[in-house]
């Protein structure tokens, strides 16, 4: 078999270059394009309050920052990408994340700790401009809120709607994760003996988790025949798992409308589960939103750092056990290497280009991760050699994960699964996540199979499953958290910036964050949630805030005299794609609202237009500063403030 249909021979390929790629290029970028030092003292050394600056081993730290990173990013990309073929998605997140992603998380970095540990949008002010730096601070928090608003909707919606038996191995990682930062940080235990208890704890409530599930939406249900029914019937359709009834909402208010259909008596009943569904749905929003904002507010060292330090471990297990099962399987690929133009354009599909460079972010290149390189990483990176692994290793960590996603889609599933689950582009949001988890639960259960007999195949499944579906829901809350933390990062930002002192203060900041972000999960535009109805915009806004990422590092880099064509040419290659992308989206929105006069298209017509004009206005910007470091250079005026040096260079 060839290596291009053979998945295992694609897994193995892929595994090679990006490990070349980091022992070469990144050891180039980290060591001649960049620079770090250890003889430079990091912010997290110099200020280390024991709150937001932590110096913090590499281990540790780089668990933290990937599972900050990835979320589900690097997961719901890849997985709608395949639709218009896997080659053309394996390509993107294998050159982009060697070349672009992991240089603007490195530049990002760089760019920070010789800032004092501040965002990349703050650091703007002495690279661009105080203008510059108030563009990319409104921008920033948009994203981010209006992010974080999608994740909490989403998150929801998998506790109610997809694996109410992710509830107890999720909540109960919170715990885990502040015993263990105790022991590390109060009480000096080693590590190694910490991880291990951690992660076998960690595992242990993820199983018992199938046997706990937590449908909260019962709690809402006011008719006590739905009651009965719920917790009495034998009907084989309402969802089971292991013979432990796990009714799910969604489910269950299928259930009540089929019935519905036929029997009117069966009307109230579906509009009362209806309501709970919702209900519980939104009650769910605010527990996450209430969890954010304690995050937020805590000592990294005692819930963030070590929450994503254990919960990476499920990832590595998981990527671990996805090539394995690859091997022990070598699944054929069942899917089209490049699905055709005109194909694509009868299902009124987007064209694969430039949207490829859209639909997947994490896992090649997302802005996101310069607020996370720049906002909590570079408050705890305890020498500045460790910031390749952290900086560039992760980013091609999270390139693994995604050619693993596409691998999982393309070969985990069968002809006819993936033919059901691809067969048209509507939709396929959700019908993409849903790929994942039974393609990757079908790779991961093969080498358990093999070891216990295919007379458990179908129990080793399911169990798989639910597995792979833990892991996407703990993922989805170290981004909610971490990201929650660096939007009060950036209302503090903005606060000092208006000379307003107490938004300031951490409680009030993180406070006025999880407003911003409970606003895009609860407000309603045209009766569905406002994140939803900007989503749209976010593929292009993030990848703009890539764009504008790599704007900033080539003007640093240029003002410190070093190399900037690494950074300079991803950055116009970002720019192309990014604005083709956005001026075919404006040209779609206004189209709509022309033909409906809607209020949705009207929102992200005047929403994406204002953040485009806000990007040029920050690109002239950052071609004035360009200018002006350059016309320094030749006068041979100083080119760059004493403290963005290293020491070698002071």
């Amino acid at each position: 078999m060839s290596v291009i249909s053979n998945s295992f021979g694609i897994a193995l390929l892929s595994i090679g270059i990006l490990y070349t790629a980091y022992k070469l290029y990144g050891t180039f970028l980290a060591r001649r394009v960049f620079g770090f030092n250890d003889q430079q003292t990091t912010p997290a050394e110099e200020v280390n309050d024991g709150m937001d600056f932590v110096p913090t081993r590499k281990e540790i730290l780089f668990g933290h920052h990937f599972a900050s990173i990835a979320g589900l990013g690097p997961i719901l990309g890849p997985a709608i990408a395949v639709y218009w073929g896997w080659l053309p998605a394996l390509i993107w997140v294998l050159a982009g994340c060697v070349l672009i992603g992991g240089v603007h998380d490195l530049a990002a970095l760089l760019a920070s700790i010789r800032h004092k540990a501040r965002s990349i949008g703050d650091v703007t002010n002495e690279i661009i401009g105080p203008r510059a730096r108030l563009l990319f601070l409104i921008i920033i928090f948009f994203l981010l809120a209006l992010a974080m608003g999608v994740f909490a909707i989403n998150m929801a919606e998998l506790f109610n709607d997809l694996s109410p038996q992710a509830v107890v191995p999720t909540f109960s990682l919170i715990v885990i994760a502040m015993i263990i930062g105790v022991m590390v940080y109060r009480f000096r235990w080693r590590l190694l003996p910490v991880t291990i208890l951690g992660v076998l704890l960690m595992f242990a409530t993820t199983y018992l988790g199938l046997f706990l599930p937590v449908p909260l939406y019962r709690a809402f249900v006011t008719d006590p025949q739905v009651q009965q029914i719920i917790t009495t019937t034998d009907d084989p359709d309402l969802p089971q798992v292991h013979g432990i009834r796990a009714t799910r909402a969604d489910k269950a208010a299928r259930y009540f409308e089929t019935r519905a259909e036929k029997d009117s008596a069966f009307k109230p009943l579906a509009e009362n589960v209806a309501t709970a569904r919702l209900r519980s749905q939104s009650t769910w929003v605010y527990l996450l939103l209430a969890y954010a904002l304690a995050a937020s507010v805590l000592p990294v060292w005692l819930l963030l750092q070590p929450r994503d330090y254990i919960n990476s471990f499920q990832l590595y297990i998981g990527l671990l056990l996805l090539v394995l099962g690859l091997a022990v399987w070598r699944p054929p690929i069942n899917a089209p290497a490049i699905v055709s133009l005109e194909t694509a354009r009868q299902d009124d599909a987007p064209p694969v280009l430039p949207f490829i460079f859209i639909t997947i972010a994490c896992g090649a290149v997302s802005g996101f991760h310069n607020l996370v390189s720049s906002g909590t990483t570079a408050r705890q990176l305890r020498r500045e050699s460790d910031a390749q692994i952290i900086g560039y290793g992760a980013m091609l960590t999270e390139g693994l994960l995604a050619v693993l996603v596409i691998l999982a889609c393309v070969a985990g599933l069968s002809r006819e699964e993936y033919t059901q689950q691809y067969s048209h582009w509507g939709g396929l949001g959700g019908r993409a996540l849903g790929a994942f988890l039974t393609g990757s639960g079908n790779v991961v259960a093969q080498p358990f199979i093999a070891l216990l007999g295919s007379a458990s195949a179908e129990t080793i499944i399911t169990f798989c499953r639910n597995l792979i579906a833990v892991v996407v829901v703990s993922f989805a809350m170290t981004t909610l958290d971490s990201a929650t933390r660096l939007l009060r990062y950036n209302v503090e930002e903005i606060a000092r910036l208006a000379r307003f002192k107490p938004l300031q203060n951490r409680y009030l900041s993180s406070f006025v964050a999880v407003l911003a972000i409970g606003y895009f999960a609860l407000m309603r535009i045209d009766g569905k949630p406002a994140g939803l109805t900007l989503w749209q915009l976010f593929g292009t806004s993030n990848q703009l805030l890539a764009v504008l990422g790599l704007l900033v590092a080539t003007v640093y880099l240029y003002k410190l005299g070093r190399p900037i064509i690494y950074t300079a040419l991803p950055m116009l290659v970002m720019m192309v794609s990014v604005s083709w992308a956005m001026a075919l989206k404006l040209v779609e929105f206004y189209s709509g609202w022309q033909k409906k006069g809607d209020v949705t298209n009207l929102s992200l017509l005047i929403v994406g237009t204002v953040l485009a004009i806000m990007s040029v206005w920050m690109i002239v910007e950052a071609v004035g500063a360009f200018t002006r470091a350059r016309r320094n250079r030749l006068t041979g005026a100083a080119p760059q403030p004493a403290e963005a040096l290293t020491t070698s260079e002071k």
